[in-house]
């Protein structure tokens, strides 16, 4: 490791993140997780690593993202996109786009595993409605399938009795504007809705990078007697945002606000457009040792956008409609033991369609003129998920908890094509005859929990997970390279091991987790000579690091918090390019990587925060924040590193009375440029530049 800061970090071994010095007393030093189990516990008696983020620092940072509060999470980076709701994940994981964790709100779902899309929290409430933020890191208990690999992100909704009248409004540089608000009505003692929404527009500081967006929830929530309740759910969302591209480092340095389009291309407006609908209704019954949640939802979401980072940018236009079921029931045989049985049922149905939008001619390795009209797939796929599963919790003695699983996936597609099975459309696309597959699998899961006190807690825990090739890599293939993978692609499976320590202290909340993840046939992505994408089974992959959160409150006004990890990803067994010839030379193009390091793995991931309530001016928070990256290696080849980067931002919040609060945000203060994210390919730069400096103020009023 060359950063002298990550050292510091190490020494400084502090956690995770809260503002205010109130919640640090002892009657509140519990902190209490739902997404383990969809039920609320302590986070000392469940072996897993699991971080949490409260509405006090989601309120208090007002992000311009929500992965800005999540990365006070140890181990967590989530970049922005192009500056705008676009986000990819780093969760135990180097940064990617696949499909290794799972996102949800308020326990379901924001997307099907079938359909990946790494911007799922695109659709995932953003408004004052929002209570917290939990990430479960590593494999996921029973409860969770395909996707909960590295991560399971839960975005909470609040509790109706907790909600406010508010109504708030935050401006910024570069045209930001942002206003969203919530209206709560108790119609009776048992039965209140809520309606909230959101509505940003930011021209971007990018050119070519604006973003608008708007959302609407209504939350509606029945005590029907004192066992039984039923809480109804609508969340929509629209979304329409300018496309542009990553740049080459001639670009970066001489202007990094580019769009990294060629004038023909920006001349047609590249943009996405997706929206977004979600209903899903819980029936909860309760009694001593006896509890039951029935969550059946629908859910329908949009996504036609121009791949701009594709060489020749075609348009792509999809849909996916969904019907689920969520179900469970937990008893206690008696005070020692309870059991979980549940089942998690849904049919997805998506549409994909993709063409070349204008005339296009390529440059460089694989040039080609693609003819404006041109069709790459059009195509509908039908996916049906069955997993049923069973969870176990005991007492061996009074500190020592075991906790067992297992879970049966049993995932089939069907998949219809409208155009006619070919070998080669002419730019190495390949279009297939109508199919159907399956993909089935038995997770078993286990773990072992010690109570060193009320306080505090040792765990070890073991953990086999899977994740499913979507429908777009099992279908859109392309020629030479992939006749010998229709029938042979298959989930990739991982096992987890983990060794953990927990303890809220009275002053003190730390978070102590050691992991090895293996994963088997991982899919990589691999390139054609025209310079398109697949995805392949070609590797095994060993992921492993520590991680370290916590905060130290030092006096009712000063605390600070870290969360830091330090994560080591490489290749055991990876031939990139098997069996592949150049098709010019003739000569194999095989590179055996085993040992490397994979792509956009950072060293380390560290949030660093200094938090500060004024003892002077009564209702004052400040906070100072250093976020940075470790270096990584930008090809798999491991030729060529980027160094990483650490940038420091400043927020201000100041209560001035009960119901009117006022913000100031200062993000990137010494204005460093900086990547955000890079990687080579073909041996050219493709970099995600970082904001510059930008400010923000705003204010929120509750009634």
């Amino acid at each position: 490791m060359k950063s002298g800061f990550s050292y510091s970090l190490i020494a400084i071994a502090l956690m995770q993140a809260d503002l205010l010095y109130a919640q640090q007393q002892a009657e509140d030093i519990e902190q209490i997780i739902v997404t383990a189990s969809r039920t609320a516990k302590a986070n000392t008696d469940l072996a897993l690593s699991v971080g949490s983020v409260s509405t006090d620092i989601i309120k208090n940072d007002n992000a311009q993202h929500v992965s800005e509060s999540l990365e006070t999470i140890s181990g967590v980076l989530l970049n922005q996109l192009s500056g705008g709701q676009g986000h990819n994940a780093a969760i135990r994981m180097p940064i990617n786009y696949g499909g290794y964790t799972l996102y949800l709100q308020d326990n379901v779902p924001l997307q099907s595993a079938a359909f990946y899309n790494h911007n799922a929290l695109w659709w995932a409430s953003s408004n004052s409605s929002i209570s917290r933020l939990e990430v479960l890191k590593g494999a996921g208990t029973s409860l969770y399938g395909s996707g909960a690999v590295a991560a399971t992100v839960n975005v909470i909704s609040a509790p109706i009795g907790e909600g406010k009248n508010e109504l708030a409004s935050t401006l910024g540089e570069h045209g930001y504007q942002r206003v969203n608000g919530s209206i709560t009505h108790e119609l009776s003692n048992s039965n209140g809705i809520r309606i909230s929404g959101a509505y940003l527009n930011n021209e971007g500081w990018r050119e070519h990078s604006s973003v608008e967006k708007a959302e609407f929830n209504v939350l509606h929530e029945l005590e029907i007697d004192d066992k039984q309740s039923l809480k109804t759910s609508l969340i929509t969302s629209t979304l329409d945002q300018q496309m542009l591209n990553a740049l080459t480092e001639e670009q970066f340095n001489l202007d990094p606000s580019q769009s990294g389009l060629p004038d023909e291309v920006l001349a047609i407006d590249p943009s996405r457009a997706t929206d977004y609908v979600r209903l899903s209704s819980e029936y909860k019954y309760e009694d001593h040792d006896f509890y039951a949640s029935v969550i059946p939802y629908l859910r329908y979401r949009s996504n036609d956008y121009i791949a701009t980072w594709q060489p020749n940018m075609p348009k792509i236009e999809s849909s996916v409609r969904t019907v689920g079921l969520l179900a469970l029931t937990n008893f206690r045989h008696n005070p020692d033991f309870e059991t979980t049985i549940g089942i998690d049922l849904e049919r997805s149905e998506g549409d994909a369609y993709s063409y070349q939008p204008t005339t296009r001619t390529t440059t460089g390795w694989g040039a080609a003129t693609y003819p404006q009209g041109h069709v790459f797939y059009n195509d509908s796929t039908r996916f049906v998920g069955v997993s049923p599963y069973i969870q176990h919790l005991g007492k061996l003695t009074e500190q020592l908890n075991y906790s067992i699983g297992l879970r049966y996936d049993n995932n089939q597609y069907d998949f219809d094509n409208t155009l006619s099975a070919y070998d080669d459309d002419g730019f190495g696309n390949r279009s297939i005859a109508s199919r159907s597959d399956t993909f089935e699998h038995l997770s078993p899961k286990a773990s072992l929990n010690y109570l060193l006190s009320e306080q505090s807690s040792v765990y070890v825990r073991y953990a086999n997970a899977i994740r499913i090739p979507t429908a777009s890599e099992i279908y859109h293939l392309k020629t030479k390279e992939t006749s010998s993978q229709l029938d042979s692609i298959s989930e990739e499976t991982s096992d987890t091991y983990e060794l953990g320590y927990k303890a809220n202290f009275d002053k003190l909340s730390i978070e102590l987790a050691y992991y090895i993840m293996d994963v088997k046939d991982a899919i990589v992505t691999a390139y054609d000579d025209f310079g398109a994408s697949f995805r392949v089974n070609a590797s095994e992959v060993r992921h492993q690091g520590f991680e370290i959160g916590g905060i130290y409150t030092f006096s009712p006004a000063w605390s600070v918090a870290l969360a830091y990890s330090q994560s080591n990803h490489e290749f055991q067994h990876y031939v990139q390019d098997a069996g592949r010839v150049d098709f010019k030379t003739k000569e194999s193009k095989e590179v055996d990587l085993s040992g490397n390091s994979l792509v956009m793995a950072p060293e380390y991931i560290a949030n660093l925060r200094l938090n500060y309530a004024s003892q002077f001016v009564s209702g004052l928070n400040i906070t100072a924040e250093i976020k940075s990256i470790g270096d990584y290696w930008m090809n798999s080849e491991n030729t060529r590193k980027y160094d990483g980067y650490t940038i420091a931002n400043l927020k201000a919040n100041y209560q001035v009375t009960e119901a009117l609060k006022l913000h100031a945000r200062l993000a990137n203060v010494t204005d460093k440029k900086y990547a955000l994210q890079a990687e080579l390919r073909y041996g050219k730069e493709r970099i995600q530049p970082g904001a510059p400096q930008m400010a923000y103020v705003g204010l929120s009023y509750s009634f």
